[in-house]
């Protein structure tokens, strides 16, 4: 008698951050108000866990412990919004920026180009990381264009000491090394979407 092993079916990250965030929580006791629609509560789990995607197995968990306490209503046993629950999974695992279709669209953009002949990518890309917006406001502008111009200065200084042969600190080396890797990073994001 010969047995057939089904096919396994690859999870997909909407069913990851169901199985580890999403059951576990309702299974708890979280649900949406009376009134609430099958349709609406579905699309909102659904708008979380696509969000959620990029999240590790280890900070899903974190987080589904740190949302228990974090249900709504009196009972405390209502589904938090989707704000909530994106700005505490922020706060467990950071979405990593080239996720955010905003960033590419940006650093795609004459912004993106802009930045590049100007020398400001890493700078721009490091306002993006604090802020999660593009430096818009003139003095969002100025900030980055003054980060930009320590950087460059600074990584001109590196380059400038090991092309003589002196010797460079080891944090200097390191900070050139994030540098660079940081620009190969943004410098992508610019050709991906330009190219």
């Amino acid at each position: 008698m010969e047995t057939t092993v089904a096919p396994e079916i690859e999870e997909t990250k909407r069913d990851r951050v169901r199985r580890l965030l999403i059951d576990p929580l309702t299974d708890a006791g979280f649900r949406f108000p009376k009134g609430t629609s099958d349709d609406e509560a579905k699309a909102s789990l659904n708008r979380i866990a696509d969000y959620l995607g990029y999240a590790s197995d280890t900070s899903l968990a974190r987080l589904r412990e740190l949302l228990l306490t974090k249900g709504e209503g009196s009972a405390r046993c209502f589904w938090p919004c989707y704000a909530t629950v994106v700005g505490w999974a922020e706060k467990v695992q950071p979405r990593p920026l080239e996720e955010v279709p905003e960033l590419a669209s940006w650093f795609g953009s004459a912004a993106g180009r802009e930045a590049l002949a100007g020398g400001r990518l890493v700078a721009e890309f490091e306002f993006w990381q604090s802020k999660k917006r593009p430096p818009i406001y003139p003095e969002d502008r100025v900030r980055a264009a003054e980060r930009a111009k320590t950087h460059n200065q600074r990584r001109d200084l590196v380059r400038d000491r090991q092309a003589r042969g002196v010797t460079v600190r080891e944090d200097e080396l390191q900070w050139a090394g994030w540098y660079d890797r940081t620009l190969e990073r943004v410098e992508a994001l610019v050709g991906s979407v330009s190219a």
